[in-house]
């Protein structure tokens, strides 16, 4: 199976299996021939595709991992099934699930120009999914109810460590289906991989500490100044007789927050002398996010209260170590498979050779009773 991560669990179904790889075979075909230039997509979007274009093979060997876990045993024939892609990005999943011959296949991102920029991909090589949703949980929940659909599935890679308020989003999830449903969460913030971790805390100290140039294809979403120059605006426009004292500290007790959450913090200070809001996650203080969009910057979560959260949800939940897909040169290659075997075989000790881990969860309709 060429397109399924080597020496990796794999659910007990070799029909789904085969399915899904012989559609990642024939997607790759068509995403070689593709030409990004000629079609009407951002700039970032043809630098963010572009970079996995350039590494295809490991990239669907990802998605396919994530699609047979999200759709296997479902009790649901295909082309019967919704699917969703939520913060599909480039639209990567969407395009493969499509290949799939999956009923329905929802996109959505809360970047409208990538949901754009999406359809015109999914467009071009004749994969389109059946809806494009930009917006955030609370427009995906608001459309699915309008269309009376209920999703079977919502899966994702590199999503979670971005949104803002996770456990929030969590609690909403059983709210996009009336039916069983599966989750499969996958992000690469694997922070019990120390190589990871150190990575990630470097990238953190960079978003918040250094203003950035601009290039092309960036994302135009982002900010080029730095998060903690960007809080010290906020607070500073709230009260600009503020001292710079207080400028410091409230800079520094606001990290990790939002524009909305900074301005409670201020406010309440300036009131009363006291803060009442706390930073997220400070079990990893590196943390920090833009303050304009709430948009983590890959931020180090403690997973276990993820999973924790989702079965307070009445799911079945659990954490599960991701793989490594095969390189482009054999010895990385060699490498990967043997820390996959390492990783299989550790259990959830594996997390500290995985590149990425899985929030999974299944919800059944005996969870709404």
């Amino acid at each position: 199976m060429k397109y399924m991560f080597k020496f990796c669990n794999l659910p007990d179904d070799k029909s789904t299996i085969k399915i899904v790889n012989e559609a990642a075979n024939r997607l790759y075909y068509k995403l070689e021939g593709i030409d990004l230039e000629t079609l009407d997509i951002s700039d970032y979007n043809k630098r963010y595709f572009g970079s996995l274009l350039d590494n295809l093979q490991t990239n669907l060997q990802k998605y396919a991992y994530i699609l047979v876990w999200s759709i296997t045993k479902m009790d649901i024939p295909l082309n019967k099934f919704v699917f969703l892609d939520y913060g599909g990005g480039s639209g990567m999943l969407s395009l493969l699930a499509k290949e799939c011959n999956i009923g329905t296949v929802i996109y959505n991102d809360i970047y409208d120009v990538s949901a754009r920029d999406a359809e015109s991909i999914g467009k071009s090589i004749g994969n389109r999914a059946d809806y494009y949703i930009p917006g955030d949980v609370g427009e995906v929940i608001n459309f699915l109810k309008e269309k009376s659909i209920n999703c079977n599935a919502i899966a994702n890679y590199d999503v979670i460590e971005h949104i803002y308020d996770l456990e929030e989003f969590l609690r909403k999830i059983s709210l996009i289906s009336d039916s069983n449903l599966r989750v499969f969460f996958s992000s690469g913030a694997n922070p019990y991989n120390p190589l990871i971790k150190r990575k990630l805390v470097k990238n953190h100290h960079k978003c918040e500490l250094l203003d950035r140039e601009p290039f092309i294809g960036i994302k135009e979403r982002d900010p080029l100044k730095s998060y903690l120059g960007i809080r010290k605006e906020i607070i500073k426009s709230l009260n600009p007789d503020i001292s710079d004292e207080k400028v410091e500290y409230l800079s520094a007790a606001t990290r990790g927050m939002i524009e909305y959450d900074i301005k409670k913090v201020v406010n309440e200070y300036l009131t009363s002398g006291t803060i009442t809001l706390k930073q997220k996650y400070p079990k990893y203080p590196s943390n920090t996010c833009d303050p304009y969009t709430g948009n983590w910057s890959e931020h180090l979560m403690d997973i276990y209260q993820l999973r924790n959260i989702l079965q307070n949800e009445n799911f079945q939940a659990n954490i599960w170590c991701g793989y490594y897909g095969d390189s482009n040169t054999l010895l990385k290659c060699l490498t990967g498979r043997f820390l996959n075997l390492l990783i299989k075989n550790l259990g959830r000790y594996g997390l500290v050779f995985s590149p990425f881990f899985t929030l999974c969860g299944n919800m059944s309709l005996l969870s709404h009773d």
